[in-house]
């Protein structure tokens, strides 16, 4: 029995345990309780625990591991437990971790939808962390233990282990192919030897040779290229998004070739700062800051932080050195409270927890075939439940930060919320740039570059950044405290690293480090503009000399000595706070009277490069020496073309390839295509390009329409047009630069070009007055539904910032399918669908595009679009021969799917008729079956609509209520179909010769529903709606007149899938709605799509056999 079990039994018997009553194994352990030593629940934990360990304690100075950033309390500093003997002080590490070499195996938490088990989960580990007595801060190292244990002994654990290389054995085709070799070779040498005799019976041989190595050398090909096609598809679904980062990434790989001694010289030498022990005082040119007017919230955590921050954190986040997962608190609540509780304590003591300031490390690769320590990246792992303290602290600090206006937001756009930095950043600079080469006058750029900025940045910095801000001073000792004893390991598969201290610098895993850097950046960025004076614009604004986004800084000056004196002011300051600037990954731009000047810049004795020396990219986007974006537009044309040509070489079906199209190389062009000044023709030839891929990939012929790939019209497919989502990020930027926070950014809003066709500026003005006349002209009711149907568009003048730039978004979306709609008007063959009147739309999911055969998807879309292989449609492609191969008339779709005379005496479409109206038939008749078999309850039927005053808002309605519709009123219902024997109308309510499809009938409410159905062509819905409604109007006038109430219900569902919306209301009145409604459609439509798919595939073969 494990040790676990030994304290969950224990604590089930108290009454407080999650396992319900009725557990199978409950005997069983209550059994095993008896052989247990009484004492205290947790102490028995510790105590099984411990024992299960094996005599390692010697070798814990000689290897360490992740598990041991716990590091062991003396026996002084225990947590105190509440048991009656006493508890063992050896703390060694288990016998199965020691061999994990550092690393902590993941456990197999169950899933977050698996609610029962967690809630288990959490009652147990509520229990258990209740039993510990102590300090708060000895709790919080106790804390992640035990949730890993009880994990990882209730779920298991799972640790990848890299299996060795196992050499194939060779199949008997690949050895009769070697022997086949083998023998014609000999056959060569005996052919040089042999006679003129004997050396036609050789030729023979070799013959027979060559033809049956020809034979198993295809189908060796033939197994290989299924191999490798299985291979590539289970890659693809175990995780889609993993094999596309494979698609379009440079491989990565590499083993670490280093000692563990050089590696842990390493880590002393960037880690140990030399000069920390120097004392650091404020420059005395140095600006001050006023009084904050917003004081601090230095409160406890509060429950709502603690819980939104679980929230929104990162389920799949690695975890710390515990191994205890965000996944747990987000999915245990009882136990984010114990934590809640816990971190109170320490807030309000001002002490952080040993554990929180340990770190767990991996190297990861950044090229292929690394080896050597520059070749890889440190990633640190901190414990999950420190990262969510410090996140609170993070975010109180920089609302007051940014509240007291101590961050200057112009000039650092990094660690304040709300702020598109890069972008704003991007776009000014580049702005500044174009308009001093148009306007002809001086501008001076440099890019400064930061030799390891993170990693040197000397803690003392922190601290004076803190008081110089007017950080209340419980926050200070708390994030001093954190940052004091921060230490760190790296494990590699050979070794894990001894602990380093953290002297300087800050870990990127850190949740408090980016802004206690960004508040060091800000100081070094105070003592040093003031010397100069930024860019003066038109319109008499002032633009900062610096721009800043953590590390990376650029200076914007108008002359050469206001630079050399802010370069010179910043070596300065960078120098005193213990940093360093790399002259040559820094870079220069000199315009001089709107021409580039060579004009050269120093830090100290080191010359600054030129973007003409060596073009540099900075915030994502590149500077060379034309000063323009035609080597980028190339770039990102090249990029297109290879990333097509890489998923069309995958082996993966076509829909498949065009998810990799959509998900992986889309994303991948629209940031060079946001920020670079890309005209609109340009991005038409990329679309263009991806569209000739995407119609490939799904069966469609060069000419059918891309209104059929990216339209939302009749058929919407689950594609984005590149074109469409280019002009959408456009207004996005002109908008969030517009609506800049940064007033300066606001009002000098950055000019975006996109060539002469289209200008992002006049798309989002045009956007704005479209939403602006909708505001005035109101909600107006579209089609025949009734007052208030449909969505409500938000107000523009109530909306917010965010909201306002999401709605001129999808007015930019609005307006492109309306000039896609217009296209497709003009288009008389492929424009069909426009005049189809009463048909639902229908939207196609990534799930059902999966789902679908390639066959089935093409034919749908080609048949939409009538892009299929007709005689008709071939004669106008190549000349041949319109006429049906079943009769005389031109065979056009509209022919061979409901017109040919031929196969309407054949049986065909009343073949096709009969599919649909089995699938509408089983639809009724489960639902009549179930009202038939509940009780009865007076009242329960349909409320007539109900019209409110002004003023008044409508009553909630449950939508857990079920619906019945019609049906509701009785429970003796009966329905007969006109499907396997000929339908004779129920003599009781009328004697008739016709026969519709479907008639249901109540003998006690002397009611009839008489449902006919019809499969036309999609542009005759209404014609047929009409039709078939005059058929049976005076059937149902004689029933009314025998005292029964009689309706008519003509439904169409078209034959290429479309459902009629009499179909729907037909459904709805009778009840079906929701998930059952959706079912039902999907399985009519589906039904006569493929009635008519097959009905295409017979169309040239005259003895016609139905597809049963």
């Amino acid at each position: 029995m494990s040790p676990l079990e030994v304290l969950w039994a224990n604590h089930r018997n108290t009454g407080e345990g999650g396992y319900p009553p009725d557990d199978p194994n409950e005997a069983c352990r209550k059994k095993c309780l008896k052989a247990v030593a009484q004492g205290s629940r947790i102490d028995q934990y510790f105590l099984r625990s411990r024992s299960d360990q094996s005599s390692e304690v010697q070798q814990q100075e000689k290897t360490h591991s992740l598990q041991n950033i716990s590091i062991p309390s003396t026996e002084q500093e225990e947590v105190q437990l509440n048991t009656e003997g006493n508890v063992e002080a050896n703390r060694s590490q288990s016998a199965t971790e020691k061999k994990i070499q550092g690393r902590r195996p993941l456990v197999k938490w169950p899933k977050s939808h698996e609610k029962s088990k967690w809630d288990i989960v959490n009652q147990d580990l509520c229990g258990l962390l209740e039993q510990l007595k102590g300090p708060a801060v000895k709790k919080l190292e106790k804390m992640g233990e035990i949730i890993y244990k009880y994990g990882a002994e209730h779920f298991g654990t799972a640790y990848k282990i890299r299996n060795p290389s196992t050499t194939q054995t060779k199949s008997r085709r690949q050895q009769e192919i070697e022997q086949l070799v083998k023998a014609r070779r000999q056959l060569k040498k005996q052919w040089r030897k042999a006679s003129e005799e004997e050396k036609d019976g050789i030729n023979v041989l070799q013959a027979e040779i060559k033809n049956r190595l020809s034979i198993l050398r295809r189908a060796e090909h033939l197994r290989r290229k299924r191999r490798k096609k299985e291979q590539v598809r289970t890659r693809f679904f175990n995780d889609p998004f993993r094999f596309l980062k494979s698609l379009f990434t440079k491989e990565k790989s590499g083993k670490l070739v280093t000692s563990k001694e050089e590696l842990e010289a390493h880590l002393k030498e960037i880690h140990s700062g030399i000069h920390r022990n120097n004392p650091i005082s404020l420059p005395s040119d140095m600006p001050p800051v006023p009084s904050p007017h917003y004081q601090f919230d230095i409160s406890p955590p509060k429950w709502n932080e603690v819980l939104a921050t679980a929230r929104h954190a990162r389920a799949a986040s690695s975890p710390g050195p515990n191994g205890v997962p965000y996944r747990v608190y987000k999915n245990a609540p009882g136990v984010l409270r114990v934590l809640w509780k816990l971190m109170r304590v320490v807030w309000q003591k001002e002490e952080i927890p040993t554990v929180w300031r340990r770190a767990g490390g991996v190297l990861i690769p950044k090229e292929k075939d690394s080896t050597t320590i520059d070749q890889f990246r440190h990633i640190s792992l901190l414990n999950v439940e420190g990262k969510i303290f410090f996140t609170i602290l993070a975010r109180r600090l920089a609302l007051f930060l940014e509240k007291n206006e101590y961050i200057d937001t112009t000039v650092q756009k990094a660690g304040i919320s709300g702020f598109s930095g890069c972008l704003e950043h991007t776009s000014m600079i580049w702005h500044q740039i174009q308009k001093a080469k148009r306007e002809s006058k001086d501008l001076h750029v440099v890019f400064l570059d930061l030799a390891n900025a993170f990693g040197s940045v000397p803690h003392k910095i922190i601290w004076t950044a803190l008081n110089y801000f007017n950080v209340p001073r419980t926050i200070t000792t708390l994030i001093q405290s954190f940052f004091r004893d921060i230490q760190l390991c790296l494990t590699t598969e050979q070794y894990t690293t001894a602990w380093q201290s953290l002297e300087v610098g800050i870990m990127a895993g850190c949740t408090i480090s980016p802004l206690a850097f960004t508040m060091a950046m800000e100081i070094i960025i105070r003592a040093s503009r003031w010397v100069v004076g930024g860019v003066r614009t038109s319109e008499g604004l002032r633009l900062p000399p610096i721009r800043a986004y953590m590390d990376d800084l650029t200076t914007l000056t108008s002359t050469k000595a206001c630079t050399r004196r802010l370069l010179a002011k910043l070596q300065e300051n960078i120098k005193w706070a213990q940093m360093e600037i790399k002259p040559s990954k820094s870079r220069s731009v000199s315009i001089v009277k709107g021409k580039l000047d060579q004009c050269r810049f120093y830090i100290g004795e080191d010359p600054i490069p030129t973007v003409t020396e060596r073009p540099v990219k900075s915030l994502g986007r590149w500077y060379d020496a034309s000063l323009k974006d035609s080597v980028q537009i190339d770039q990102i044309k090249e990029d297109t073309n290879n990333g097509l040509k890489t998923i069309d070489k995958t082996l993966l079906p076509g829909r498949f390839k065009l998810w990799c199209l959509q998900f992986g190389l889309l994303p991948r062009l629209m940031w060079p295509l946001t920020i670079y000044d890309i005209p609109l023709y340009k991005v038409e030839k990329l679309e263009r390009m991806i569209s000739s891929y995407a119609k490939k990939w799904l069966g469609l012929p060069r000419c059918i329409t891309n209104s059929a790939l990216y339209g939302r019209g009749i058929l919407e497919l689950p594609l984005t047009s590149l074109q469409e989502e280019f002009k959408c990020a456009k207004v996005r930027l002109e908008m969030t630069l517009a609506e800049s926070r940064d007033t300066i950014v606001a009002q000098t809003v950055p000019t975006l070009s996109a060539g002469r066709k289209w200008s992002p500026a006049e798309a989002a003005a045009q956007a704005k007055t479209a939403l602006r006349h909708q505001d005035i002209v109101g909600y107006v009711q579209m089609g025949r539904q009734g007052f208030g149907a449909g969505d409500v568009r938000p107000s523009w003048k109530k909306a917010n910032p965010s909201q306002r730039r999401t709605m001129v978004v999808d007015e930019v979306r609005r307006q492109e399918e309306v000039l896609r709609h217009t296209k497709a008007v003009s288009q008389g063959k492929q424009g069909q669908w426009v005049r189809w009147e009463d048909v639902e739309k229908r939207k196609l999911s990534w799930k059902e595009l999966w789902g679908m055969e390639a066959y089935k998807a093409s034919f749908l879309i080609r048949s939409i679009y009538d892009v299929l292989p007709t005689p008709s449609n071939r004669q106008q492609w190549y000349g041949e021969d319109p006429t049906c191969a079943l009769c005389p008339s031109a065979a056009s779709l509209k022919h061979i799917l409901v017109g040919c005379k031929t196969s309407l005496s054949q049986g065909r479409f009343t073949w096709r008729h009969n599919q649909v109206l089995k699938c509408l038939a089983a639809s009724l008749e489960a639902k009549r079956t179930a009202i038939n078999t509940l009780p009865y309850v007076p009242g329960k039927h349909l409320s007539p609509v109900v019209f409110l005053q002004a003023g008044v808002m409508e009553k909630v309605r449950d939508a857990s209520r079920e619906h019945y519709g019609l049906l509701s009123e009785a429970r003796d219902w009966n329905m007969i179909v006109d499907l396997n024997q000929r339908l004779i109308f129920p003599a009781e309510i009328v004697s008739t010769n016709l026969r519709p499809d479907l008639v249901l009938w109540s003998p006690s409410l002397r009611k009839v529903l008489i449902v006919e159905l019809t499969v036309p062509w999609e542009d005759s819905v209404d014609e047929a709606y009409e039709r078939k409604s005059l058929k049976y109007s005076d059937l149902a006038a004689e029933a009314e007149q025998r005292g029964w109430k009689a309706r008519v219900y003509p439904v169409e569902v078209g034959c290429r899938g479309f459902v009629s919306r009499s179909t729907i209301k037909l459904l709805k009145d009778l009840g079906i709605r929701g998930k059952a409604l959706q079912q039902t459609l999907k399985s009519l439509s589906g039904a006569a799509e493929d009635a008519s798919r097959w009905l295409w595939i017979k169309r040239r073969d005259g003895n016609w056999a139905c597809k049963q």
